[in-house]
């Protein structure tokens, strides 16, 4: 459970699944009568991955600690990079995670490779389409298709309206409105913002809420481009509704995966045409404002209870705890011996049986694993960085499965006692750090929280 992808999806996907979801449910509710700005899925969207969002651990600047501290053959810049590791280990994936990295990106890949198909597919049908020379222009072509699908935009430089076989059986004014509300389409730029949203579905499709939204978003957009091209073109609401129903009668439908911008959307179902058909004829008349206002207020609500609801390292004080469990002191912090050349002790020395398990004193991410890093006196040594500056350093392990960048609570196992490097026996060095200075391990120790 310690490699990155696995950390990865317990520590970030989750939340951010469960995130959105409750984004999505919300925002459908507050736009359950009034589902007529796209930009609101927009923001959804935005809003989802706010869970990615460092609040405590990923402000901290890790400080270069005092040169005795470190080997003097170690550059700075290598333990600044080391120790500016925090919620991602770069070291060993296991089979499980490579094969949901190789999982993720075939099917995702697979799935990119269909849409090309389908986009393919569409432009070909373009191309094969009879061109309407006296409405195209050279930003805009309309062509005539020889299939009965609903009316669409695709293109990306040049945008193209295709209208279907039927067009021609069609009245003038039915006629106007297909190509008036696709030209709405074009100036709203909904063809390109179409196929963005979908490319964006396909690459995050283990997040089915991305899906939802876009659906929703092509719900706000027809529920625009209704109004806009009525007001726009000046036309008679019964007539655009009218002609709405024509085409939708004669439609054959291609499927709700085809990334074009259509007058009948496969994403539709009869409640949306009823509820679409209601806004042609009585336009909603509340405020965008208040309606922005609500979305503000649900996802700061939203936020606020998924940061309250994080792991107390992040949100909360540390707690604190001794680094063993049954153990007795034998040097204090400051103390002074011949063995360390009359020098301060810059740390609390734990005595106990060898093997022993060494536990970490308080949430943290660990920055610093091995026996390399620091001065080799040290021997295997275990550094974790903490929240509000504080860190902490184990020495002298007999041995350490910590990984750099891996998350540890208060009291799990980090290590195992021993004697490695300059020592006189099994014990356990421990040392207090707060903002690049030793503090006595005993005045934080006895803090509760």
């Amino acid at each position: 459970m310690d490699s990155f992808i696995i950390q990865f999806i317990v520590n970030s996907i989750f939340p951010w699944l469960i995130f959105s979801g409750l984004v999505y449910v919300c925002s459908s509710y507050i736009t359950k009568h009034d589902n007529t700005s796209p930009g609101i899925w927009w923001s959804a969207l935005i809003a989802s991955f706010l869970p990615f969002i460092p609040l405590s651990l990923g402000t901290i600047n890790i400080p270069i600690p005092d040169f005795d501290y470190i080997s003097s053959s170690l550059q700075s810049a290598q333990i600044v990079k080391q120790a500016s590791i925090t919620h991602v280990s770069l070291q060993k994936i296991d089979l499980i995670s490579t094969a949901l990295i190789v999982g993720y990106f075939g099917f995702t890949c697979l799935k990119l490779v269909k849409l090309l198909l389908v986009w393919q597919k569409l432009k070909s049908l373009t191309r094969s389409s009879e061109l309407i020379n006296e409405l195209s222009t050279s930003k805009v072509k309309i062509v005539i298709s020889s299939q009965n699908h609903s009316p669409f935009v695709i293109g990306i430089t040049t945008a193209y309206v295709v209208l279907p076989d039927y067009f021609s059986s069609l009245n003038k004014d039915q006629q106007g409105i297909l190509i008036q509300h696709e030209l709405t389409h074009i100036t709203n730029k909904d063809h390109i913002t179409i196929l963005l949203w979908r490319i964006l579905s396909i690459v995050l499709w283990i997040n089915p809420f991305v899906k939802k939204m876009e659906w929703q978003f092509i719900r706000a957009m027809e529920h625009r481009c209704d109004r806009h091209t009525i007001c726009r073109f000046n036309l008679n609401k019964h007539d655009y509704a009218k002609a709405l129903l024509q085409s939708l009668k004669k439609s054959i439908q291609f499927s709700n995966n085809n990334p074009v911008a259509q007058f009948n959307s496969a994403v539709l179902c009869a409640d949306d045409y009823k509820a679409r058909l209601s806004n042609i004829a009585s336009p909603s008349s509340k405020s965008k404002l208040a309606l922005t206002f609500k979305f503000s207020l649900m996802i700061l609500v939203i936020f606020s209870l998924h940061t309250f609801l994080k792991d107390p390292a992040m949100t909360g004080k540390l707690t604190w705890q001794h680094p063993l469990n049954s153990h007795t002191i034998s040097s204090t912090f400051r103390s002074i011996s011949k063995v360390r050349g009359y020098k301060p002790h810059r740390g609390i020395d734990y005595v106990a049986q060898r093997g022993s398990p060494v536990l970490s004193a308080a949430d943290g991410v660990i920055v610093i694993s091995g026996n390399k890093t620091l001065h080799s006196n040290y021997g295997n040594t275990v550094l974790i960085q903490h929240k509000s500056g504080y860190q902490t350093l184990y020495a002298h392990l007999e041995s350490s499965d910590a990984k750099v960048g891996s998350w540890v609570k208060a009291g799990q196992v980090i290590g195992i006692i021993g004697d490695t490097g300059k020592t006189t026996g099994v014990h356990l060095h421990f040392e207090v750090i707060k903002d690049n200075q030793r503090v006595d391990p005993s005045l934080v120790l006895v803090t509760k929280s």
